[in-house]
């Protein structure tokens, strides 16, 4: 049964309050430097894979691995696997990885945490069916044949860009990270474990253990497959070519170069990393040193281990002695998180936006403290990858991370345009970061995150691609999002840029009225965006395309006035519902708003939500992962959604019910 709906009254008498509260708290997490930065979480591999990367490289920080399975150890589920995101079911890569991780750090495979981790490994098919990453890392330390990848030939990197296939056909982050793999699969480097038995322990079916997955039922993919097959049938010939050592110079070149300007993600790092060594680089080379300062720059220790339980009856429920020995294991040690990257290019507009929104200053001291530093973090000296593609643009971008200056991205140039609004000394530097998303457009009209016009098909064909996320194509979320900012700049639907983003929205409009969200989950994440560059160009609330997405959301809206939508909802290409979460109710909310239903039973109901579930701290607690890092594999939770989003969702549902 719903609950009763308070009255406007009643509202409005505690949205002050809550603001207040919200501002606070948001302020309080300001750096001295300015910035805003906040955890960023995604799933137990990552920590996996930097246990890989220190035994690959020769070393081992003090207390680093016992840390880093202390934090796995606590996010295994009782079913033994480990979830690609909160309240997700188990994934195989993830639990491979993390029992691999666990078995180089002294855990017995009789232990009933890896124990059940087996089982659930066994069950979903075992080392037979790991994607192609968890085969490379598994290469790497001598459990595969190097064989078993998906061939890539280092020679691509002769391709001029404009080649299909390049390295420059592949999205930013699947080219940052296959550039230095292209050099470890032609050098086939192998550092041992001297873990008998381990491949046993990981193998479904042993007469299968180096069997690859054939593919079915398209035929680009067995036309790939084929091909991969003859590649490495003609290794043995081509790499006494000269054409090898001239492409892996050429990669080590781009690594190098790359390594010195960036502290990018994860996987890009870490394999530069590998890459170098498996050059003969020392461990002590100034690129390799560079890549992992960065990655322990990543790492986040929680204080919080879990509490020791009771020694059970042995008799007991099998799940109680799992508790048992999991909490004996983890209670000994602080945990330690591995970060894939690091987000202050995005917490920090996004915190000022919802500042400023809740009525703080610009000339408030935190306010111009962070647009000092957001000028500085200005990318404008390096012609990132970017060029490549799109010739003629002038540098002016910013980038995730606190630096990475290859790899500017739309996404953040234009929320740190919207941040920087009303900043008189900041107006160069937002005219020329303007005109470089200006330039980057694509041919279909809508925007991407990272490159020009990234958008070959035939690229997710291939067997390296397992994936399906080497393509940077237009997004409706980040082209909603470009249509808000060029409307702030006054652009209208008499501007060629706007009109021809408009047609590239209302094309990809789907069936039920919502839009996809590249970057955030989901649909949810995707109609906001649009339906706020719409109502900022005042695009008819009672045209179609509006009247249907306010339809969607009313119907996506659950009982407790909250909005939550799952990750499944990728896989399953169209909206799965969740518990509501405070970051996505935030963003229906705002939906309706810019659909023009600020005065609806609905909005109030969502704004209900977001005050009741206040901290009095100011804060919203959050578990669900309600960002995007590719769709259908690997998700993320911003610490900082739940804090500055719901702070800007009821700044502006003040706004509006004041207005109306």
């Amino acid at each position: 049964m719903r609950r009763n709906i308070v009255t406007k009254p009643d509202l409005d008498a505690t949205l002050s309050g809550a603001l207040d509260r919200g501002v606070s708290r948001l302020l309080s997490h300001q750096t001295p430097d300015g910035y805003w930065w906040y955890t960023l979480e995604a799933n137990e591999s990552i920590g996996a894979e930097y246990i890989f990367l220190e035994h690959c490289l020769g070393i081992r920080t003090a207390g680093t691995w016992e840390r880093l399975s202390a934090r796995m150890l606590s996010e295994q589920h009782e079913d033994g696997s480990w979830p690609l995101a909160y309240g997700c079911p188990g994934d195989l890569n993830a639990t491979l990885e993390c029992y691999v991780a666990l078995r180089m750090t002294g855990h017995a495979p009789e232990s009933a945490p890896l124990l059940r981790a087996r089982q659930f490994i066994v069950r979903n098919g075992g080392l037979e069916q790991a994607r192609v990453f968890t085969q490379i890392h598994f290469g790497l330390l001598g459990l595969v044949p190097w064989t078993r990848p998906p061939a890539m030939p280092v020679e691509i990197m002769l391709l001029p860009s404009w080649a299909p296939f390049s390295i420059y056909s592949f999205s930013s982050w699947a080219r940052a990270c296959i550039v230095p793999i292209l050099v470890v699969m032609a050098r086939h480097p192998v550092y041992p474990l001297h873990l008998p038995h381990l491949v046993a322990e990981l193998v479904a079916d042993p007469a299968a253990a180096d069997a690859t997955r054939e593919p079915r039922g398209d035929i680009w993919r067995e036309f790939f497959h084929w091909v991969d097959r003859m590649l490495k049938l003609t290794q043995p010939v081509v790499k006494r070519l000269p054409t090898k050592e001239m492409a892996l110079d050429r990669a080590i070149e781009w690594v190098r170069t790359h390594l010195a300007r960036t502290e990018d993600i994860f996987p890009a790092l870490a394999f530069g990393a590998l890459a170098l060594r498996a050059m003969g680089l020392p461990v002590t080379d100034p690129s390799i040193t560079k890549a992992l300062r960065a990655l322990q720059r990543f790492q986040h220790t929680y204080a919080g281990p879990l509490p020791a339980l009771p020694c059970p009856d042995p008799q007991l429920d099998p799940d109680e002695r799992w508790r048992y020995e999991r909490s004996r294991i983890v209670s000994d040690a602080p945990q330690l998180h591995q970060q894939c990257c690091i987000s202050p290019g995005w917490d920090t507009p996004w915190a000022l936006c919802a500042l400023r929104a809740a009525g703080v200053t610009p000339r408030h001291p935190a306010i111009a403290k962070a647009c000092t530093w957001l000028l500085q973090q200005q990318v404008v000296g390096c012609h990132g990858d970017w060029h490549k593609k799109n010739p003629d643009g002038i540098p002016g971008g910013w980038s995730f991370e606190f630096e990475n200056d290859y790899f500017p991205d739309i996404d953040d140039t234009l929320q740190i345009i919207l941040a920087l609004e009303g900043q008189r000394d900041a107006e160069s530097a937002v005219e020329r970061a303007l005109r470089w998303c200006l330039s980057m457009q694509n041919d279909d009209g809508g925007f991407a995150a990272f490159d020009k016009n990234n958008s070959l098909a035939l690229v997710n064909k291939i067997p390296f691609a397992d994936h399906g996320a080497c393509l940077d194509p237009s997004t409706p979320d980040i082209t909603g999002r470009m249509l808000l900012l060029l409307a702030r700049r006054g652009y209208t639907g008499r501007d060629r840029v706007v009109a021809r983003a408009l047609t590239y929205l209302k094309k990809t409009q789907e069936a039920d009225g919502s839009w996809f969200g590249r970057w955030g989950v989901n649909y949810l994440y995707g109609t906001w965006a649009v339906l706020s560059g719409f109502a900022a160009l005042s695009h008819p609330t009672q045209s179609r395309e509006v009247t249907r997405a306010l339809h969607w959301l009313r119907a996506a809206q659950q009982d407790d006035g909250g909005f939550g939508e799952s990750v499944a909802s990728y896989p399953e290409n169209g909206y799965v519902a969740a518990p509501s979460a405070p970051s996505q109710t935030a963003w229906g909310l705002m939906g309706l708003l810019a659909a023009g239903a600020a005065a609806s039973d609905a909005a109030v109901r969502a704004a209900q939500f977001l005050l009741e579930r206040q901290q009095p701290d100011g804060g919203w607690d959050e578990r669900a992962f309600t960002g995007t890092g590719f769709p259908g594999h690997f998700y993320l939770r911003y610490h900082g959604y739940r804090h500055f989003f719901p702070v800007l969702a009821l700044a502006k549902y003040r706004a509006a019910i004041s207005l109306a």
